[in-house]
């Protein structure tokens, strides 16, 4: 069997996409339809599939990222992507599905639903012939100079192509993942943390009675008085055994951290784009830097402080027991289980004087960066000699928090696995001076009062790491909610229908109304409108009268409070955000607006997916021409590849609002929002981009000061 008969047409591209999704786990609901193309969605249009393959990823709870790579990278693209989707052939209209890598061979999903071994160099073949074709009869001519024949002559020919092409880009695979907004307890399977977990606390189960095991032989052999070197090699071999489980548990322990910080970024990621418009105007710069900043700690202590947290658990639960052996086993256990109740309490009051420096420390950060923006107006209006009065509080309340909270870290490590174990050995002392009990007895209370210490201690590091990630988590709470908001509605499907026909009504609003929070006031109150592909609205009015919020309405950034908003027949709920603004793209005012500091490209195509096609690339240059960027494109020594930015290639007031123009356009949707788009920009300029919006936009809604 050829590899080509082992690829799916693009035709095909639905129902391969769901058989790879159920072979590789991803979504083992399906199995319940009784075939994997049972939930087969519509056939892509070659020209999107990239926006259709995202679109019925999402529609399944998975997430479809598109990578390429260069002719030198291919093959350890082929070994990491799986499970993936790659295009192959000198055309792209086949598949071929990648269910797992190797370093020779690799494992695909044939048409007949049967998984099939290839040779990765096969593969490697069908990526890259279609642009190593044109020079590989030069290549075999100067190889051919060489003398080599046979299997040398073709390795030699292979290996010349990639030196010489290696950097041409070549073939997009589709790398297919359980999406970063979907329920936790799904991700948690889908990334194997829930068995490497597992794993782990088998592992230092299995350590904890290999060193209970050797403690026990000691224990006994040293009361007894005895010195058998039989015994003695016994218990060096149970040390020697407890190096293994110690390694694994290492090479485990990484792989956590790494997959579940990894998995962490992704959904804080999609939380970040998806925060509500009004919570990012009300705190200001300044509350959200500080909110990122605090993500970084729910993954360095909160991940760390999960495993400490496991471990603490296992060495109590190991040193229960063995207390319980031993010659005064009720005093003990009372004894260990006040003093964990004396724990938490130290705990909780550690927690609420961190909280309260974390929140004293963001009110900081925040007033840092509004008296920066702010810094020319606080030169102008305040006395010299009170610019720093206010700092100078903050710092004081800052360092006063940071006093309580020292003081009670310093209590908590110092008291509690210190205090157990003078408490602990001290219940032992009557029994050990009567010499009431046997030996090997006290040995074992011993060993447990030193387990419940090491749990201690265990417990008091991972409790510290675990009120940090707390006080995090709440920062980045409004992230972590919006991620989970983010999964909602079938956008999905959403993505595979095709546009909406000439004529046919896109956004139907009847009875629309809408109050901002904490206000009396309507803005809108009873409106009707109807917007059909291939109509040009142009709406006015004065300021404050409701236009720019009805265009945020139509665009999905803002949900109605009252009436109904259809898009193409579908409401917001069904739709979900995403599957919304695939349909209504928006230019928002200028202020409401941005330039992130990233290539133009990106900047213009952050929409339709990253790394870009070529004709993508050629797209945007169109675009971007039309609208009169022309001259800018040309000034900029990388072109569309130009960083720009607050610290890149400075644009002027004109090029931003066409530069966003240009980005709403480049989304091929069915309706284009444009809000004072057109205010910055000369007669002349002006007439240039309104016909570029015209000829391009299905449909325009521009919103403008009379």
């Amino acid at each position: 069997m050829t590899l080509i008969d082992l690829t799916w047409s693009l035709e095909r591209a639905g129902e391969a996409l769901t058989a790879l999704a159920v072979q590789a786990g991803l979504q083992p609901a399906l199995r319940e339809l009784g075939a994997p193309g049972a939930a087969v969605l519509a056939d892509p249009d070659d020209a999107a599939i990239e926006r259709w393959l995202a679109g019925a990823a999402a529609g399944l709870g998975l997430e479809a990222e598109a990578v390429d790579t260069d002719v030198a990278g291919v093959d350890a693209l082929l070994r990491t992507a799986a499970p993936a989707l790659l295009r192959v052939g000198p055309d792209g209209r086949a598949l071929l599905l990648l269910l797992r890598g190797g370093r020779r061979t690799l494992l695909v999903l044939a048409p007949d639903l049967r998984p099939r071994r290839v040779a990765l160099d096969d593969v490697r073949r069908a990526v890259c012939e279609h642009v190593l074709a044109p020079l590989r009869g030069r290549a075999e001519v100067l190889v051919d100079r060489t003398g080599l024949r046979g299997q040398r002559r073709e390795r030699a020919v292979e290996l010349l192509l990639r030196e010489r092409l290696g950097v041409l880009r070549v073939g997009r695979a589709f790398i297919l993942r359980t999406s970063p907004a979907a329920p936790l307890l799904r991700l948690l399977r889908a990334e194997g943390l829930l068995a490497r977990a597992a794993a782990l606390a088998l592992l230092y189960a299995a350590e904890l009675a290999l060193m209970i095991a050797a403690w026990w032989l000691i224990g006994g052999l040293v009361f007894a008085g005895r010195t058998d070197a039989g015994w003695s090699q016994a218990w060096l071999l149970l040390l020697l055994t407890v190096v293994p489980c110690r390694m694994g548990q290492a090479a485990i322990a990484g792989e956590i951290l790494r997959a579940a910080g990894a998995l962490l970024k992704r959904r804080l990621l999609v939380g970040a784009l998806a925060l509500p418009g009004d919570l990012t105007r009300r705190e200001g710069a300044g509350l959200l830097l500080g909110r990122v900043l605090e993500t970084s700690a729910v993954e360095s202590l909160g991940l760390r402080g999960g495993l400490v947290s496991l471990v603490a658990v296992l060495e109590f639960a190991a040193a229960v027991p063995i207390l319980a052996l031993g010659p005064a086993p009720a005093l003990h256990l009372v004894l260990l289980a006040a003093w964990a109740a004396l724990g938490v309490a130290l705990v909780a009051r550690t927690g609420l004087h961190l909280t309260a420096w974390t929140d004293t420390r963001g009110e900081l950060t925040h007033h840092l960066v509004e008296a920066m923006v702010g810094h020319r107006t606080r030169l102008a209006q305040e006395a010299r000699e009170r610019w720093h009065d206010d700092d100078d509080a903050r710092l004081v309340r800052v360092l006063a928090r940071e006093r309580d909270l020292n003081r009670s870290e310093s209590l908590l490590v110092a008291l509690l696995p210190r205090g157990w174990l003078v408490l602990g050995l001290a219940a032992l002392l009557p029994a050990f001076v009567a010499g009431s009990a046997p030996a090997a007895t006290i040995a074992a209370a011993i060993g447990g009062v030193l387990l419940a210490q090491r749990g201690l201690a265990t417990f008091v590091a991972g409790a510290i790491a675990l009120l940090g990630c707390g006080v995090a988590v709440r920062q980045a709470l409004p992230m972590l909610r919006a991620a989970e908001a983010a999964d909602a509605g079938a956008h999905g499907l959403m993505l595979s229908f095709p546009p909406v026909p000439e004529g046919q009504p896109i956004v139907l609003a009847r009875g629309l109304g809408f109050r901002y929070p904490g206000r009396e006031r309507q803005v809108l109150r009873d409106v009707d409108l109807a917007i059909a592909a291939g109509d040009r609205l142009l709406l006015e009015g004065g300021s404050g009268g409701g236009k720019s919020t009805l265009g945020a309405l139509v665009a999905g950034l803002r949900e109605p409070t009252a009436g109904l908003v259809l898009l193409a027949g579908l409401d917001r709920p069904t739709l979900g955000l995403v599957g919304w603004r695939r349909r209504v793209a928006a230019a928002p005012q200028f202020h409401e607006n941005h330039i992130v500091t990233a290539p133009l490209a990106f900047n213009l195509l952050m929409g339709r997916g990253w790394p870009p096609t070529q004709q993508q690339l050629a797209e945007a240059d169109a675009v971007c021409r039309e609208l009169g960027l022309g001259e800018l494109l040309e000034r900029m020594p990388s072109g569309l590849q130009q960083m720009v930015g607050e610290t890149g290639w400075q644009l002027s007031h004109g090029e931003r609002s066409r530069l966003f123009i240009a980005r709403a356009l480049l989304q091929s949707v069915d309706l284009v929002v444009l809000d004072e788009s057109f205010a910055a920009l000369d007669p002349a300029t002006l007439q240039q981009a309104l016909r570029c919006v015209l000829e391009r936009a299905r449909a325009v809604l521009v919103i403008a000061h009379p």
